[in-house]
Formats: structure tokens, sequence, C-alpha cells
């Protein structure tokens, strides 16, 4: 696998990139961190899923040219800049110059990681591959380091860029920190198909069969053909920031939209899936969020309770 050159000092670690704060929603200026934690009775806070506060897109294209998704294990070496790059290791995420440690994980579990990754997106018009694509237009899926390695706090999983307007960021580069996470493949599938979505443009969403929930779930996570309301633990309109794109959430809705569907069936026209733009209003979501009792559960939370009751 290739990476870009870069001359890094020999000290890159956890510590060496500068603190990125997590902030919440509203109050994020653009490239800063948004998003929602618990804290638990006992004090401690559960694992969160950040995303990053991007510009709107001046051209929004309606269809992903990226429709290639590059599972990497092995670590990566980035350079920072204002619009991400797959092909030349280049990510808003980060602020310096990166190293990414690698997944250290066997064989088996990394076959059964990518093959839980090629089925959840199986309905949509991606390739899933292992192999870097080099200069082809992909995105890029991260897994491995931690959050310290990008300057976010211990308790970030998962984290991706994600435009005001919940727009396509072409050659995109996501990541799932497996040093703060469980090695366990359905676990890691699941974190990086919602980061992977938070780059087509998919918000969080109120339904826990979903792979971009908060909520708790004993089952194994798909893509739902559902209209839900955005939000993390509580509805709210979709979009980041405050910034509000759409009423509602349909995540295969969106993703054919976006991708295609697998075979060239035509893309979807739901109207749930379009954006519309900030200052809308919509019967039972707010953009403040309900509190009620939807679940407290965050998704990590869920699927360690999950491997537990395995073991």
């Amino acid at each position: 696998m290739a990476f870009t050159t870069l001359l890094l000092s020999a000290g890159v670690a956890h510590a060496s990139h500068p603190p990125q704060a997590i902030r919440s929603e509203g109050t994020a200026k653009s490239h800063q961190f948004v998003s929602t934690s618990i804290r638990q009775l006992d004090g401690s806070i559960e694992r969160v899923f950040a995303r990053q506060v991007l510009p709107a897109q001046p051209t929004a294209r309606a269809r992903a040219e990226s429709r290639v998704i590059y599972l990497n294990r092995d670590g990566a070496v980035l350079r920072p800049g204002d619009a991400n790059d797959a092909r030349t290791q280049t990510s808003s995420i980060v602020s310096e110059p990166t190293s990414i440690g690698s997944w250290d994980i066997d064989d088996d579990t990394w076959a059964e990681t990518v093959a839980c990754v090629r089925e959840i997106y199986r309905p949509f018009d991606v390739t899933i591959t292992d192999e870097d694509p080099g200069d082809a237009p992909h995105l890029e899926a991260i897994f491995g380091g931690h959050p310290r390695d990008v300057g976010l706090p211990d308790n970030v999983a998962g984290v991706s860029p994600f435009t005001e307007d919940c727009s396509i960021i072409e050659s995109s580069i996501v990541f799932t920190f497996t040093d703060v996470m469980p090695d366990d493949a359905r676990t890691m599938c699941e974190v990086m198909a919602q980061e992977i979505a938070h780059s087509y443009g998919l918000d969080h969403e109120m339904l826990a069969a979903d792979p971009m929930t908060y909520l708790d779930y004993a089952g194994e996570r798909t893509f739902q053909n559902v209209d839900a309301p955005c939000g993390e633990n509580g509805n709210r309109l979709c979009g980041i920031n405050g910034n509000m794109c759409r009423h509602t959430q349909n995540s295969v809705a969106l993703l054919t939209q976006r991708l295609g569907a697998k075979g060239g069936a035509p893309a979807s026209s739901d109207p749930a899936t379009e954006p519309r733009g900030a200052g809308v209003t919509d019967a039972g979501c707010s953009a403040t969020g309900d509190r009620s009792s939807l679940g407290l559960g965050l998704l990590a939370l869920a699927f360690v309770r999950r491997r537990r009751s395995r073991a």
C-alpha cells in the first residue's frame, strides 16, 4: 500500500497532535467538531461519534463519483487540508501531518469485517475493497489508531467530516479508532458503516435497527427503508450544528439516491431525502431535540454488551 511521503518527526504519537475540542450542536465554527454524549450515573461518558462541520458545497452533486470504498487497516500518514482527498491522503480532520496506527487484528477478523461492510452496503452501487484504489475517486475508511492521534478526546470512537448542507464529500477520509473499541468484527463494521454514510450526507437517526443510530439494539444493524426522525437520544431535524437539511431521513432512499442501486435501478426521488434548507419546521422534530425516554444507550455500549453476552 502506497502512502504519501511526508517528513514527520520520529515522535509522532497520540499526544503529538494539537487537541481539538468536541462542541455541542449549534456552537461549532467551520472545521470544528460536534457530538452528543450522555453522562452516566457514575459520572462516566460513553463513546461518541463525532462529525466535523464543513461549509456547504458550492456545487453539490446529486450522485457520488466516489463509489469505491477503501477499507484500510494498515495505518496512514495524513496531511492537513481544507478539502478531503483520499487519493493524496489529505484530510480536513487533521491540522498537521499525522500518523494513524494500524489495526493489529488477525486476518480472519479482518475478513469478517470486510464481508460485513460489503453486506451492509450490498443494496447500493458501490465497490468495497481492502486494496488501495490509487488515483481513482474513492472514499477511504481507516480502521486504526486512537482519537488522540488526531487530537480528539479519548471517548471518540469514530469521526467523519459532514457539510452544512448534508451533501456528498467526494474522496473523503473517515475514521474508526480501534484502540478504544473492542476487537469485534460486527462492532467495527457497523461503526464504520455509519462513518462512511456521514460522508454521503446521512445524519444520525432515531431508529435502533439502522447503523446511523446511537440507540441500543440487540440485533445486527442494516440500513432501513423507513422514514425516521434524526437525532442521537431525542428527535431533531436532520443536519449539523443547527443547519437543517431535511425533516426526516430514510437511509435506504438517500443512499440509493446518492450511490445508485445495485444493478442500476433508478435512484429514489423520495421527498424525505431532499434537502429542505435551514429554518424548516416539522411536527415532532425540533432543533433542540426531545429528551424523552427513547433509550439512553449509545451504539458502542450496545456493541460491548452484545459481545459480552456472546462470550
